[in-house]
């Protein structure tokens, strides 16, 4: 048997050999950054850090300990508050990220006795939570609803029927038909739960992705959100009937056994979250510049995914002819990050181009022109 070092090596050469290889790059100041989840440009807003300059003293820097041993704080309940109310739920849960809110939600909610019907381009975080759980795993086809409807009507169960989507898909920027999903899920009395990380702050007028179609919350919706995207902070959130919080208070690990946010986080995130509430020109302004962009693309004779989110995919295929124009644009001072497999399917690498409120006209003009 190699060493242990030996394993690494060989481990990394392989990766590297498929153009695979993942480094975390620091990105100077002065670059044009395309690659960002920070859609509405909150994440450096002034008016937050003049606010947390005024209650700084206030604020104690860490939780102390997970919320149900000392570390629930009025700031957490007052973020979960306002939540809720945006969301039109009964009640809210924030946690400490959206892959710690998606494998704990998964994990707690599902037996051995239920199935998960998930979209085979979910999230990670979906797919490592259905992996971690018991119940029966059925992929259905990327947002194919009558996929779905009929791996509903043949597959029986004992127990629960779960439909997991992401509300809009990180990587593809496509909404998931929601309107139909519920419809279908209505009928085989099954629970939805959207992934709405990048829809909050985005569709359906910034509320998300249930709202986009029209639909209202209801007892056997859930959604859950992150704090990290549109709203420009760190966390996550889970939204539903007060009687699902509850439950997940009681039942989910990466609650109970997790330390909680802390209070200045929680501060950062409500106050940004207030501001994604009623600066709604942020959205409207984000919208029309990533349609520019795509029509300029499109111009060029450039062959681009766009569904009227900020995310727009410019797949290109190969590996290494992503890496070879990420690379290029850098050279420029614009970054773009290539994404590769595993995290698309293979031949499916790409430049994930991601708008932001920040990102200005004469900055789109130069990323068309270099493409």
């Amino acid at each position: 048997m190699s060493s242990f070092k030996e394993f690494l090596e060989k481990t990394l050469e392989d990766i590297k050999s498929k153009n695979l290889y993942r480094e975390r790059l620091v990105i100077p100041e002065d670059f044009i950054n395309f690659s960002s989840n920070d859609y509405l440009g909150l994440k450096d807003n002034p008016k937050t850090k003049e606010e947390l300059i005024k209650n700084i003293d206030k604020l104690s820097l860490g939780s102390g300990a997970s919320v149900l041993v000392s570390g629930y704080t009025d700031i957490q309940k007052e973020l979960e508050d306002f939540i809720a109310k945006f969301k039109q739920t009964e009640k809210c849960l924030v946690v400490g990220s959206g892959y710690m809110a998606n494998v704990g939600l998964i994990h707690a909610l599902t037996t051995e006795e239920d199935t998960i019907f998930s979209d085979e381009l979910n999230h990670a975080s979906i797919i490592d939570g259905v992996r971690l759980s018991k119940a029966k795993k059925v992929i259905y086809n990327h947002t194919d609803v009558e996929d779905l409807e009929k791996k509903l009507r043949s597959i029986s169960t004992k127990g629960r029927k779960y439909i997991i989507t992401d509300g809009v898909f990180s990587m593809e920027g496509d909404i998931a038909p929601l309107d139909k999903i519920v419809e279908v899920a209505d009928r085989y009395d099954a629970v939805v739960i959207v992934d709405d990380a990048h829809g909050t702050g985005i569709t359906g007028e910034g509320r998300g992705t249930l709202f986009h179609f029209g639909l209202k919350p209801k007892d056997n919706i859930i959604q859950m959100g992150t704090l990290s995207k549109a709203v420009g902070s760190y966390g996550a959130f889970i939204c539903g009937c007060e009687k699902l919080i509850n439950f997940l208070i009681n039942k989910m690990r990466s609650v109970i056994f997790t330390t909680g946010l802390s209070p200045i986080q929680n501060f950062i995130s409500l106050e940004n979250f207030k501001l994604l509430a009623k600066e709604d020109f942020r959205r409207v302004d984000v919208l029309e510049k990533a349609s520019y962009l795509y029509k300029g693309l499109e111009k060029k004779g450039i062959k681009i995914s766009f569904h009227g989110t900020p995310i727009l995919s410019y797949i290109v295929g190969r590996e290494e002819e992503a890496l070879k124009i990420r690379d290029r644009l850098m050279e420029n001072k614009i970054f773009i990050q290539a994404i590769r497999p595993p995290t698309v399917p293979k031949g499916t690498s790409r430049l994930r181009i991601t708008v932001s409120y920040n990102n200005t006209y004469q900055q789109i003009d130069k990323l068309i022109d270099l493409i």
